[in-house]
């Protein structure tokens, strides 16, 4: 392309060449739109009289066919494209996707994402008295209330085996700084790296989980992973049902609990009619 290109370039100097040799007067008639053309992109090879002719002629053409000149012409649509850069779309523009109207990214303003958060002044549930002994003989201390978990059918998903812990919702600091700094690990993979804890279900059955962090783009996720589905089964739970996590430590090695709240709500009643019914005793 560029050998073409410079071989057009060596035939047009040699024809200006020879017609400069050339000493008839000028005439632009004969091959005007060469002279024309040529004009525009190598005026060097004209005068300044010879420029002047081309142009008169230009004029005269244009008017005789009711055109504006070439070169107006050409100015003219510059300055539209110009003007079409220029141009930005206000509020009111519109544009059309085939059948479909679009606003403007201009006019397009994102939602602000609102994020509930939660309310650390509500007051902590109490540890039923029945659920503190059995942390007792244990030799259990330290013991934290974490959070309310509600269980979605994720939770309940045996193959995804696993129970989601929003760290927004965590309502004590649980966590040994040893701990944290596990969790923010990452392996080869870029997977996080968990810490071994012990899972007591409602009945105190004991098993053996990880706890995982999982970084997501807005919030951060602890996962009890591993060995989830054998607590599913163990227990029917089911949808939207609560349970109390709970924290402890024996040894310093970190236990969870999960403290059902239907569990709570009948030793509390039992409790209640125990207590009335020695006072009515009492007063006989």
């Amino acid at each position: 392309m560029m050998e073409k290109k410079a071989m057009a370039i060596e035939k047009i100097n040699a024809y200006m060449q020879k017609l400069k040799t050339m000493e008839k007067k000028f005439d632009p008639l004969p091959h005007f739109t060469l002279h024309k053309v040529l004009s525009q992109i190598s005026p060097q090879f004209y005068t300044k009289d010879e420029l002047t002719q081309i142009e008169k002629v230009n004029h005269i053409l244009c008017q005789e066919a009711n055109l504006p000149p070439i070169s107006q012409s050409k100015e003219k649509r510059v300055e539209v494209v110009n003007d079409k850069k220029r141009r930005r779309p206000n509020n009111e523009d519109i544009i059309y996707d085939g059948e479909r109207k679009v606003k403007s990214k201009s006019t397009i303003r994102k939602k602000p994402i609102i994020r509930k958060k939660e309310t650390m002044l509500s007051p902590l549930p109490e540890l039923a008295s029945h659920v503190n002994n059995m942390i007792k003989v244990l030799n259990g201390s330290d013991i934290k209330y974490i959070m309310c978990k509600e269980l979605f059918k994720s939770d309940l998903n045996y193959y995804l085996n696993r129970l989601s812990m929003p760290i927004t919702q965590i309502k004590s600091d649980f966590l040994t700084e040893i701990e944290k700094t596990t969790l923010e690990t990452r392996d080869h993979e870029g997977k996080p790296i968990g810490i071994k804890v012990i899972v007591l279900d409602p009945c105190f059955n004991e098993f053996s989980l990880f706890l995982k962090k999982w970084n997501m783009k807005t919030t951060s996720i602890y996962n009890l992973h591993q060995d989830w589905t054998p607590i599913l089964l163990k227990n029917n739970f089911k949808e939207n049902q609560k349970l109390d996590i709970w924290s402890f430590r024996i040894n310093e090695k970190l236990y969870l609990l999960l403290n059902n709240n239907e569990t709570h709500k009948i030793e509390e009643s039992r409790e209640l009619k125990n207590s009335t019914g020695v006072s009515k005793k009492k007063e006989e």
